[in-house]
């Protein structure tokens, strides 16, 4: 399978798996090339008339980057012209149209703007809008979420129950539970049912957490105390086993995290 990586001077393809590519590869590597140019030409138009186009890379919105991955998916999930496996070649296509100010500066294969725009874009815009570019960002960072696509399955429901905007200190508490819980785990081999239970598990919490603040009357500040709050999921490891098997409950789980931090 084949990608265009760059037109001028001279056109290069790239391939995964293979040291070269027929003539068939690159024609269709053209079409795609050809209708990733054409969606993003729009795309730019349609940002700039809804005036969401960023100043600079790095500042743009939620909904700028959504518009941006949704883009991206339907060029990119058209099966007759790319090959999921190939997408960190794809974009290097993008990037070829995409302007620096809706692009980041690179931070490495798998933290990749372009990744996190098309995983973005997955969602429903409803939902997208539920927090801000940063947050995403914080999410699609975590150890336990960055190459786990899953996830989004999962999110998408929780997002859906939540009624209000998700605040920075939320994510910012979640998001260290998950990479504690899933850091030095081989996620491939966790079924769907023992994924969403770790998930789940730190989502409750960090709920845990926000009720028992609004209790002592804060509104301010992080919910509880990271460093603390990892230690604890770590000398716990085996309660977490508990709940992947359905043994524990997450509340049961939550409460004893918590109450070894002072909770």
């Amino acid at each position: 399978m084949t990608v265009l990586v760059r037109k001028e001077p001279d056109r290069i393809y790239q391939s995964l798996g293979s040291l070269g590519s027929t003539e068939q590869d690159r024609s269709r590597a053209d079409k795609l090339d050809m209708a990733l140019e054409q969606r993003i030409e729009r795309l730019l138009k349609d940002l700039k008339r809804k005036g969401l186009t960023p100043e600079k890379a790095g500042k743009g919105s939620t909904a700028a980057y959504w518009e941006v991955g949704r883009v991206l998916r339907d060029v990119a999930d058209n099966e007759r012209l790319l090959d999921k496996a190939e997408l960190p070649l794809f974009w290097q296509n993008a990037k070829m149209y995409i302007p620096a100010e809706l692009r980041y500066r690179d931070r490495g294969p798998y933290r990749e703007h372009l990744w996190y725009c098309y995983r973005l874009g997955g969602y429903p815009k409803e939902l997208a809008d539920k927090m801000s570019w940063g947050e995403w960002v914080t999410i699609f960072d975590s150890t336990g979420i960055n190459q786990e696509i899953r996830f989004d399955g999962w999110f998408k429901s929780k997002l859906s129950e939540q009624q209000e905007h998700i605040g920075r200190s939320w994510i910012r508490t979640f998001a260290p539970c998950v990479n504690v819980m899933l850091g030095n785990i081989y996620m491939p081999d966790l079924s769907k049912t023992e994924l969403f239970s770790c998930y789940e598990a730190a989502w409750q919490i960090v709920a845990e957490a926000h009720a028992l603040r609004e209790k002592k009357g804060s509104k301010t500040g992080d919910l509880v105390g990271r460093r603390e709050l990892q230690a604890s999921i770590k000398s716990n490891m085996g309660l977490l086993g508990g709940v992947m098997e359905g043994a524990l409950s997450v509340g049961e789980y939550a409460h004893k995290i918590l109450a070894d931090v002072g909770g």
